[in-house]
């Protein structure tokens, strides 16, 4: 891991590499939670050689999540991962009252630092705002905390990032995300030497790789976990070749798979690849035959099957 200047009680946050944010697999018709299925995902991700899995985040549908879900879900994958994997409890909330609450249900759970969003609903938060958010929620919950920068109309400049970093102890670690490429470069030029920065950006992940990120937290990285960290590797190794390989095999896929329905098209496309993750939650709903079929030849153009 880089040497970064920031710590709390001694504590950094350790991104380096892939970090799956796990789909949450719910049942036909219920809608509930399949720990089941749950588990099994997390052990396969945890077979890929994962250092750490992130859940209930944008991927794992945490906008739709209870409390008591979060720690359930948090709890099932720590058990089912053991020792050694480090877990990300993911909380997206429109208040800081309700971010805590979730914040403390993921730590009861298990998870060792948390993926937090900037409070977002309807009214955008200032700066200090966000910088007495992520102060009070460290405050509650003391764990690292992971700032999940993806909100278009809460977008998080790097100049108040760089506060927060400054301000608020538990924040040691950004995830840019929201598709723009432009911000990941300023984030690492201003902020990388204190906090590590990862990425969230599934089509440009070769290309921020290649600006310098810690690792990624991203929709692919669920859906091919194995594969992610060997574009990560190779890129770290200079072999761009492998790199550009590999992003040009998983584009034509994302494409498929990306769009409002993205995370019915991800267990779609993980259910082809073998492994059941149930379904999302309405009114996210199961993707078209349309789109069922444009995953399916995406895969297997790509000789995924």
């Amino acid at each position: 891991m880089p040497a970064f200047s920031k710590s709390q009680n001694g504590v950094q946050l350790n991104l380096d590499g892939i970090v799956p944010p796990m789909v949450t697999p719910f049942t036909p018709g219920t809608e509930e939670i399949d720990f089941d299925l749950l588990a099994a995902e997390a052990r396969f991700i945890a077979s890929q050689g994962a250092k750490s899995i992130c859940v209930t985040g944008s991927t794992g549908e945490g906008h739709g999540l209870t409390a008591d879900e979060i720690h359930d879900i948090t709890r099932t994958v720590v058990d089912a991962v053991g020792d050694g994997i480090h877990v990300i409890g993911g909380v997206i909330a429109d208040t800081t009252h309700e971010t805590i609450l979730k914040g403390l249900a993921a730590k009861k759970g298990g998870a060792s630092s948390l993926q937090i969003t900037p409070p977002h609903y309807l009214w955008a938060p200032d700066a200090d705002g966000l910088v007495q958010h992520f102060q009070r929620v460290g405050r509650a919950v003391e764990l690292p905390l992971l700032i999940y920068n993806v909100v278009p109309w809460v977008d998080i400049d790097v100049h108040a990032m760089s506060r927060i970093i400054d301000e608020a102890p538990w924040v040691l670690g950004v995830k840019q995300s929201g598709g723009d490429m432009h911000k990941v470069a300023d984030m690492m030029a201003a902020l990388h030497d204190r906090v590590p920065i990862t990425t969230g950006i599934d089509d440009l992940l070769y290309p921020t790789f290649t600006l310098g990120v810690d690792g990624a937290v991203s929709c692919l990285c669920a859906v091919f976990p194995a594969l992610t960290q060997e574009l990560f590797d190779a890129v770290r190794a200079g072999d761009h070749d492998t790199a550009k390989a590999i992003h040009d095999r998983l584009l034509p896929v994302w494409r498929t798979i990306e769009g409002n329905n993205m995370t019915a098209n991800a267990k779609f496309a993980i259910s082809l690849l073998g492994r059941d993750v149930g379904v999302s939650r309405s009114p996210i709903l199961a993707p078209s035959e349309n789109r069922k079929n444009a995953i399916r030849q995406a895969l297997a153009d790509a000789r995924f099957i």
